[in-house]
């Protein structure tokens, strides 16, 4: 039996979690996509420090959304101490209608040439949601599909407008394929506390730290680009899955195995500790 992990799992998972947990869990949309889905926003902990998961900005990552959840689930269950020392803003899935097209359960509005639901990464308008935000947008090649113009979409506009009100103290991306972390970009230089966070997460986690991107054509766009830009604060993009090779729809066999979980799991503990 193949597991599906889409949107409607993702609200299924929250809903329980406020359930079991009413006092610790709070849980709504800040958002809705262009086929009409609502973006949750799951709220925990009641520290001091903001911090901002996201998963699944691209809909073939679904991983990630998982990874998330069961990240909540745990530091709930097990009463974790970081849920003391930080309040986490988790919207486990950010492109709702990507998700359910890499499921076949939903369609884009229009498909390109040689569509294939298995790898499709955008959003219902075709749109890469990590190269639409409002940085360096000029520069993003016509190859990674940003759109054409910067935050034309619903879901860019929703995480925009939640970073801006909650004003977070750092921010996490998190993605399928690497096993590793880009955490500083050539446009926006040193950010005081980043290399410290991706360090922590290296060494407790076991993610690979790559080196600065270099390439403006790789960062414009990007979500954690702008959030650096914007805030002036760390934002990391964390790819999750080790093996290369592996499917995005194979990933769900042993979703604990392609995770590393029993290095990972200890993420929102190390990230609660950034300072």
């Amino acid at each position: 039996m193949v597991l599906i992990y889409g949107y409607k799992e993702i609200l299924q998972d929250l809903k329980s979690l406020e359930k079991r947990h009413p006092k610790e869990v709070t849980a709504d949309f800040c958002g809705i996509t262009p086929k009409g889905r609502g973006i949750p926003l799951a709220k925990i902990g009641k520290g001091r420090k903001k911090l901002l998961i996201l998963g699944s900005i691209h809909g073939r990552e679904w991983i990630s959304s998982l990874f998330s959840v069961r990240l909540m689930e745990k530091a709930l269950e097990h009463k974790e101490k970081c849920l003391e020392e930080a309040t986490f803003f988790v919207m486990p899935v950010v492109n709702p209608d990507g998700v359910e097209i890499f499921w076949g359960r939903d369609e884009p509005f229009e498909k390109d040439a040689g569509f294939l639901p298995t790898f499709y990464k955008n959003n219902a308008n075709n749109i890469n949601l990590n190269a639409n935000f409002p940085y360096e947008f000029l520069k993003v090649p016509k190859s990674r599909q940003g759109g054409i113009r910067a935050a034309s979409e619903k879901e860019t506009k929703s995480v925009i407008n939640i970073c801006c009100k909650a004003y977070f103290d750092a921010a996490v991306s998190l993605h399928a394929r690497g096993n590793c972390i880009f955490w500083r970009d050539k446009g926006n230089g040193a950010i005081r506390g980043d290399y410290k966070l991706a360090k922590a997460l290296e060494e407790h986690c076991g993610f690979q730290l790559i080196k600065p991107t270099e390439d403006v054509a790789d960062y414009s766009g990007g979500f954690e680009n702008w959030f650096r830009h914007r805030f002036r604060r760390p934002a990391l993009c964390v790819e999750l899955v080790k093996d290369e090779e592996i499917s995005f729809k194979d990933m769900e066999k042993d979703f604990k195995k392609w995770v590393i979980w029993e290095k990972t799991k200890g993420f929102m503990d190390v990230f609660s500790k950034f300072t």
